[in-house]
């Protein structure tokens, strides 16, 4: 396959799509805006299709650590599919900016003060896509409830937590597994709480990030909000969870593309469509779209003829998950009911203000982490010119 492309972001879908279309025989670079690669970043996913991954990679040997079914690092997978790849074919540190003759049969990619020239340009670059706009005007939307992330190791901590319960309407729920952690970490827990929270409580990530720096402290009213509504039990869990690991907040962010491509610009995965957790489909989703992408380009004759194809498939695909997430969003932020602030129904509910603790510092800056592989899964800043 006689084709130069440039991928747009190297986490699960970008470094799929590279595997897929290497292996067709184009020339691939994927640019990454990170410094480093993400074997040690993130937490659970909660389920992996083995056979998907094996033949996105073309390998059936396996690997060091054995891709598993359920309760996946992240960063193991990330792994597998990096080492797919030529040595050379992902390049950290390096910012696109822009596009150029984006309309064009050969658009070019603007890298600080250079241009390249390519056949075909994935954006794989995530929910905050820089990529996107060159293909369509449409935006993620906030559903109206936020994942209280939490990853633990499972070391003198008695877990998951597990509970739901119903107020004013609406369904709050806390959950977990345990997940494999990255290499010498041991396990984990990988948890979380599903929690109505107004728009004006939550901040949308900057570029390329799930979670922005200001938001890595755990409120004062979190931890007497689970003791409140979820138990003791569950209380003490994330207490531990906020002292010896990390508690994040991730907005559920919604999307699907109108067209996924604009002449010789594809995008991919959360470029492309965005889900709640709850549909268990956000890596998978991203890694069908790279098989379907190689089918279409196999399938095909001309490059134009295999991106409709692409296109057709992979928009129904995304209206589908997006329905599977508004479904999800129905007891979570049923659309009928007006947004309470946490604090608000926790105060209600005790009859009084709630005192003004000393925060919980979840990123524990200047402490010892009890477990060193905590300040690695905390995903740092894109690289500057001081790095």
């Amino acid at each position: 396959m006689d084709l130069d492309v440039a991928v747009v972001g190297a986490s699960l879908g970008g470094l799929s799509a590279a595997n897929v279309l290497h292996r067709l025989g184009a020339r691939v670079v994927v640019f990454e805006c990170f410094c480093h690669g993400f074997h040690n970043r993130g937490g659970a996913l909660g389920a992996v299709d083995v056979d998907l991954v094996r033949k996105i990679r073309g390998d059936v040997t396996g690997h060091r650590r054995p891709i598993k079914g359920h309760g996946h690092f992240y960063g193991d997978l990330w792994q597998y599919l990096y080492e797919g790849l030529p040595e050379g074919v992902v390049q950290f540190g390096v910012d696109v900016q822009e596009i150029l003759d984006s309309s064009s049969d050969s658009p070019q990619l603007l890298i600080g003060d250079d241009t390249r020239r390519f056949d075909l340009i994935v954006g794989a670059d995530g929910g905050r896509s820089t990529v996107r706009k060159y293909v369509t005007d449409q935006l993620p939307t906030y559903a109206g409830y936020t994942v209280w992330r939490g990853l633990v190791p499972m070391a003198g901590i008695d877990g998951p937590p597990s509970g739901s319960t119903t107020i004013r309407g609406v369904q709050y729920a806390t959950l977990g597994f345990p997940c494999a952690g990255p290499p010498g970490a041991g396990d984990l827990w990988n948890c979380g709480v599903y929690m109505l929270m107004p728009v004006t409580e939550i901040e949308a990530p900057s570029r390329n990030r799930q979670v922005k720096s200001g938001m890595k402290s755990v409120p004062d009213w979190f931890v007497p909000f689970i003791r409140r509504f979820f138990g003791d039990w569950n209380a003490k869990f994330w207490q531990q969870c906020s002292d010896q690991g990390k508690v994040s907040p991730h907005p559920v962010w919604e999307f699907a593309a109108d067209r996924v491509v604009a002449n010789r610009i594809v995008l991919l995965g959360d470029a492309a469509h965005m889900a709640s957790p709850r549909t268990g489909a956000g890596a998978y989703t991203a890694m069908c779209d790279s098989v379907v992408l190689g089918e279409a380009l196999q399938k095909e004759e001309t490059l134009g003829g295999a991106l409709r194809r692409y296109n057709s498939s992979t928009v129904k695909r995304g209206k589908q998950l997006y329905q599977r997430s508004r479904a999800a969003a129905m007891s979570f932020a049923p659309p009928d009911c007006v947004p309470v602030s946490p604090l608000t129904l926790l105060e209600d509910a005790l009859g009084h203000k709630l005192e003004d603790p000393p925060k919980v510092d979840s990123s524990r800056e200047g402490k010892q982490s009890p477990v060193g592989f905590l300040a690695r899964v905390i995903s740092g800043p894109p690289c500057s010119s001081k790095d």
